[in-house]
Formats: C-alpha cells, sequence, structure tokens
C-alpha cells in the first residue's frame, strides 16, 4: 500500500486486508472531491435526494431522529474514515438528517461513480459490504443495550463501543479517547437525561473507573466494564475468506465517473 493514497479510509479498512494500489487509488478518487463542514451544519437534511455515498474523511458526524415536540435522538455516530450514505443506497430520499458533530471534510461521490467498484475491485467492494454488515451489527447491540440495560450500564457500553470504533479507525490511543459530546448529547445517544449523564460520569469518576480530560476520556476499569455488560466487540471478528481476489484493472489512473453520452 502505498503511502500517498493514505486516508482514514485507507487506514481503517487496511485493518482487514492489504489493499492494493489499485485499491488505494480507487479510494483516492472517493475522496478527491473535499468539502469542508463546520460543527453544527447539516450534510443531509430529511428530504435530501440521495445521489450516492460521502466520506467523511475528517471530523466527527451524527444521525439524528427529530421529534414533533422538539426532541432531538442521535442514533450513529460517524467517526473519520467511515462512510455515510450506504444505509440509504437503496432510497431515493434521506429519512434522517446528518449532522457535523465537529469541524470536518467530507468527499460526497456519486452513486453511479460506485459501478466500477462492483467490475473493477470486487474486494473492495465486498470489504466494504462486509464492515457495513459489522456496522449493523454494532448498531443492534446498541439497540438492544438502550432496551435492556439499566442506566448505568448503558453509559458504560456507549463508552466502550466508542472506544472500540475509534480503534479499527486507527484515531484512538489505548483506553484514551476523544468523545466530542455535550452531556446532553450523550443523553440522546443513551436515552437518559442530561442530568442522570452527569450523575453518572461523577460516579464514575470518584470509584476511579475513568479519567475525563474534556474532550477526551481514559477507561480506567475496561475489562471490569467489558465484563459488566458482557461487551461484545463487533469489529474484531471480520470472516474476508469468502472475498474475491484482487483484480488489477490496469494503468492507475483517474477513474471515469461522467454520463455516458
Amino acid at each position: 500500500m502505498s503511502s500517498s493514497y493514505e486516508s482514514c479510509l485507507v487506514s481503517r479498512l487496511s485493518r482487514f486486508v492489504d489493499l492494493t494500489e489499485h485499491e488505494c487509488a480507487f479510494i483516492a478518487e472517493l475522496e478527491k472531491d473535499e468539502h469542508p463542514r463546520q460543527k453544527g451544519r447539516p450534510v443531509v437534511s430529511v428530504g435530501d435526494p440521495t445521489d450516492g455515498i460521502m466520506v467523511l474523511k475528517s471530523g466527527w458526524a451524527v444521525v439524528k431522529y427529530d421529534t414533533s415536540d422538539g426532541r432531538s435522538q442521535i442514533l450513529r455516530v460517524y467517526l473519520p474514515g467511515e462512510v455515510m450514505g450506504l444505509a440509504e443506497i437503496g432510497s431515493s430520499h434521506a429519512n434522517h438528517r446528518i449532522v457535523m458533530q465537529t469541524d470536518g471534510i467530507i468527499c460526497p461521490f456519486p452513486r453511479k461513480g460506485l459501478a466500477p467498484m462492483f467490475s473493477d475491485y470486487p474486494r473492495l467492494a465486498a470489504l466494504l459490504l462486509a464492515v457495513g454488515s459489522l456496522d449493523q451489527i454494532a448498531l443492534r447491540h446498541h439497540a438492544g443495550c438502550l432496551g435492556a440495560m439499566d442506566a448505568t450500564d448503558k453509559l458504560k457500553f456507549f463508552l466502550l463501543q466508542l472506544r472500540s470504533r475509534l480503534e479499527v479507525a486507527n484515531v484512538g490511543l489505548g483506553n484514551r479517547f476523544q468523545v466530542p459530546f455535550s452531556q446532553v448529547e450523550i443523553g440522546q445517544a443513551v436515552g437518559l437525561t442530561s442530568i442522570y449523564v452527569n450523575k453518572l460520569l461523577r460516579s464514575f469518576v470518584n470509584a476511579g473507573e475513568i479519567e475525563i480530560e474534556r474532550p477526551y476520556v481514559r477507561l480506567l476499569a475496561r475489562d471490569k466494564w467489558e465484563k459488566d455488560v458482557e461487551f461484545v466487540d463487533a469489529f474484531v471478528d471480520m470472516d474476508t475468506t469468502w472475498f474475491p481476489s484482487a483484480l488489477d484493472p490496469g494503468p492507475i489512473g483517474k477513474l471515469d465517473t461522467a454520463e455516458p453520452a
């Protein structure tokens, strides 16, 4: 893998397979059209046409559901190097809004430009499908957590899963990682009030289980927490045995994503 194509997405995917120069070149094409976005700015609004996918080249974003009485729920957190829009690829319009949680860069890529990936880079297509599958498993674990765990375990699970996902993206550092959320937003992600989140965080600190240096958190009792909530890391068990072999589609160059004449 050439360092000239290094990116968060390349780093994330390279955790599972050793990408070829051609696969990295295709990813570079995905990321070539950069659009800076500021914290709090919408990326996608409900009803917007879904023209393709977006690589979150840097920064964090969240998927939000807004109720009629003005409340919001965070349904999903996107991290650097993740691909936004894969879940909506079969829909013509967005059903939820995506908002930047921090400053960052998004790279939109048209749906029509994905076709060469399936014909010329089948292993890369399989890898993205598998990563999307692991994401869905992680979301199911999170949904199960919200429905079955008490408040303490919900917050533990949220922090444990965030740490594991940051490790996959290679933007975490062991048990110390960034949590760029207010206590209100953490509550929106785990179904708790900000007052309760504050109470739980203080109890974790007083018990010597975490350290908080905003926006960073360090887990001091990670092994204990993982046993407490029976934590399952969805990202350590990818089956790559069914992946097709990497193809050599020819000289590396600019990909043609234009409409046919």
